[in-house]
């Protein structure tokens, strides 16, 4: 309850700074919209000339990339401002008033900042899942919904896990800016399903760099396609990541030096 009223606080100044630049939060939504537009030319293109690509034509795709832009705008908007910050966080110093709180430090440095615009950005997902779902002729079931929000938000605990491990690395090189970045082509590669990816990359992208549990069984689910079992291996390749994430996270905070030192 503490962490919530915490958070709550986190929300509530972010949003306060938002207002204060109203032209530039409905330009951002516009910019995106634009963007996720383009993206759907370029599906309707392609799959409206091929028909279906390893039995996903485009109805099925619509909802793929409608779990897309969900996933994308919650990690970009709930995500991006802490983890685009931390490598600073380390620089100037921030971090050790940061370790001074009463609070677990890494609660502060992955939920301290928002973008409003970014989370917002996921009910055009929400807009282009239902026209997917409206045109490939199938509604889900209420179990098909939850296993999928299910799976969605374990999608979505993977995501940070895999992106707060690789910025913590600047721990160790304080310069490296752009390491952030790093996350963003796993993230991009499920922007298609992973059956489009070569058979013997199919194990890699299921365990090792679990892309297929980012937007791929989420979106089976609402299709009719999934299997119980893909939500209950979400569950677990979630806790797994996430504990080996915060493990590496205190490892490696034996080695920060403090900025002042």
């Amino acid at each position: 309850m503490r962490y919530l009223r915490l958070y709550r606080a986190f929300v509530l100044n972010c949003l306060a700074r938002t207002m204060e630049f109203r032209a530039q939060f409905f330009a951002g939504i516009v910019g995106y919209s634009i963007w996720t537009g383009v993206s759907l030319i370029f599906i309707g293109v392609v799959f409206g000339q091929i028909g279906a690509v390893r039995g996903w034509d485009k109805n099925a795709m619509w909802v793929l990339y409608g779990t897309f832009v969900i996933l994308e705008s919650l990690c970009y908007g709930l995500l991006g401002p802490n983890m685009w910050r931390f490598s600073n966080t380390v620089r100037d110093g921030t971090l050790d008033l940061v370790l001074t709180k009463p609070v677990n430090a890494q609660f502060y440095v992955s939920t301290r900042f928002l973008d409003l615009n970014g989370v917002l950005n996921s009910i055009l997902g929400f807009v282009l899942l239902f026209i997917g779902l409206s045109n490939f002729g199938r509604w889900p079931s209420a179990l098909e919904w939850i296993s999928w929000a299910i799976l969605l938000g374990c999608g979505f605990v993977i995501s940070y896990a895999i992106w707060f491990a690789s910025v913590t690395i600047a721990i160790w090189a304080v310069k490296l800016e752009g390491i952030s970045i790093v996350f963003d082509p796993m993230l991009q590669m499920s922007r298609f399903p992973i059956d489009i990816y070569p058979k013997r990359a199919l194990a890699f992208l299921t365990i090792g760099l679990p892309v297929a549990f980012l937007t791929t069984f989420p979106a089976q689910m609402l299709l009719g396609r999934g299997e119980a079992a893909h939500v209950v291996a979400g569950v677990a390749m979630a806790l797994t990541f996430c504990t080996l994430g915060a493990l590496f996270f205190r490892f490696a905070l034996r080695f920060y030096g403090s900025a002042s030192s």
